[in-house]
C-alpha cells in the first residue's frame, strides 16, 4: 500500500496537479479577458493579440508550477523581441501570496491575477499547471496539461512553427 501511495505522489510531482499530461490540440478562438496585472493596472486580451502567446495557468502553492518558472523565464528571454509573449495567470491562490511568490521565484514575464471568470472562459482546467499556446490571430493552438519533462521543448517548437507560418503568410 505504501508503494502505491508513493507512486501516486511521484506521478503528481512529475506531471503536476492535473489528471492528464498530454498536449491537446484545442483549435478555436481564445476568449477575451481583463485581469489585474501584478505590475500595476489591468491587462486585456486585446493587449496581447497579434503575438504568439504562451499562457500558463499556475498556482502559488503548486510545486510543479513553480518548477516550470525557470523554463518560462528562459523562453521569455529567448523569444524577446520576436513577437512572442509569455504570461502567467494565477488561479486558486490567495491574492496576498502572488507578488511575494513572483519575487521569490524571479518570474521575468507578465503575471496576471486570475479569477473564476477567466478559468470559465478558457474551459475547465483539470489542474495546474495548464498552458495554452495561442496564435497571433487569437486562436488556441494547443493546450498542455501538467508539467511534462519536455513541455518547454514542445512549446518552443509550437512557437517556431507559428512564427514561421506568420512569416510565410506575409511574404
Amino acid at each position: 500500500m505504501k508503494k502505491a501511495a508513493l507512486s501516486i505522489v511521484l506521478i503528481f510531482g512529475l506531471f503536476g496537479c492535473s489528471n492528464a499530461s498530454v498536449p491537446n490540440v484545442a483549435k478555436g478562438p481564445a476568449p477575451d479577458f481583463e485581469l489585474e496585472n501584478i505590475a500595476g493596472g489591468k491587462t486585456k486580451a486585446a493587449d496581447l493579440k497579434g503575438k504568439v502567446l504562451v499562457l500558463d495557468f499556475w498556482a502559488t502553492w503548486c510545486e510543479p508550477c513553480i518548477m516550470e518558472i525557470p523554463k518560462f523565464n528562459k523562453m521569455a528571454d529567448e523569444f524577446k523581441g520576436k513577437n512572442v509573449q509569455v504570461v502567467g495567470i494565477t488561479v486558486e491562490s490567495p491574492h496576498a501570496d502572488i507578488k511575494p511568490k513572483v519575487e521569490e521565484t524571479g518570474m521575468k514575464y507578465t503575471v496576471l491575477v486570475g479569477n473564476d471568470s477567466v478559468v470559465d472562459v478558457f474551459g475547465w482546467l483539470s489542474g495546474c499547471p495548464t498552458t495554452f499556446v495561442v496564435t497571433q490571430d487569437w486562436k488556441i493552438y494547443k493546450k498542455y496539461m501538467g508539467a511534462l519533462p519536455d513541455k518547454d521543448a514542445r512549446i518552443k517548437k509550437d512557437i517556431e512553427k507559428l512564427l514561421a507560418d506568420q512569416a510565410s503568410n506575409t511574404d
